[in-house]
């Protein structure tokens, strides 16, 4: 629930309530609250905000675990700022610290300044890309950024972009969220080029792998990786019904 600054040693407690429901969509958080805090220091001082608040102070994984152990909802509403400061104790001050200049990991490291604002608008904004209804001109940008990138690589002709990068009846790549959906889909979509539809057979997307391997006469299908290959491979084996066997 929303307040309007901190009451730690107030007895004030939080309502949900219709009215309190729309408060927290339509009514900010105050500038002195604590969320109001944390915005207004990420915002000035972002380096400052995670050597302050991210302190990484040698818990164990295991010890940590013990602090998320209740898996009930919890039946009472709390205010914002309380939820806050619950997040920078116990979360935020226990998280990594990825935008050090110390700090060496795989697949993340400091974020360019200006995303901070852009992924404020685009939090406000809440597009949804899976229909034009709900996102509009953000779907013919995400097709024209997925035809950047596959002319990066394929580098095909002026003319085959210019008929395919807004053709609804063609894809030229997807976004993915992670290294285990784009192996899915990219396997996926080999999987169904290998068992492709003829005249008298549907494809693989309809009849089924064991349909389609009779098609084509194949007693099966294997995924060709080297040893450095993404975990993610068995997964996709898995889930496609190839085998994990197969990989």
């Amino acid at each position: 629930m929303h307040k309007d600054s901190d009451h730690r040693d107030s007895p004030e407690k939080a309502f949900a309530n219709p009215e309190t429901l729309l408060k927290i969509f339509t009514v900010p958080e105050s500038e002195e609250s604590t969320l109001g805090r944390i915005e207004a220091q990420i915002s000035t001082n972002l380096m400052d905000f995670l050597r302050e608040h991210v302190v990484s102070s040698g818990i164990s994984p295991q010890e940590l675990e013990q602090n998320f152990l209740d898996s009930e909802i919890p039946e009472q509403p709390i205010f914002v700022s309380d939820q806050a400061d619950y997040l920078l104790k116990s979360v935020v001050a226990e998280s990594v610290h990825t935008a050090s200049p110390r700090f060496i990991g795989h697949m993340t490291s400091a974020l360019p300044y200006f995303m901070l604002p852009l992924s404020k608008m685009m939090i406000a904004l809440n597009q949804n890309l899976v229909k034009i209804e709900t996102s509009k001109a953000f779907t013919p940008l995400e097709r024209q950024v997925l035809g950047m990138l596959h002319r990066l690589i394929y580098n095909r002709s002026e003319s085959f972009y210019r008929s395919n990068i807004q053709n609804s009846s063609s894809a030229l790549g997807a976004f993915c969220s992670d290294g285990t959906i784009a192996n899915i889909t990219a396997l996926w979509v080999a999987l169904n080029r290998v068992f492709k539809p003829t005249s008298d057979f549907a494809g693989v997307g309809d009849e089924g792998l064991f349909a389609a391997m009779q098609r084509y006469e194949k007693k099966g299908v294997a995924i060709l990786v080297s040893k450095r290959g993404h975990y993610s491979l068995k997964k996709a084996a898995n889930i496609l019904g190839i085998g994990r066997k197969n990989l």
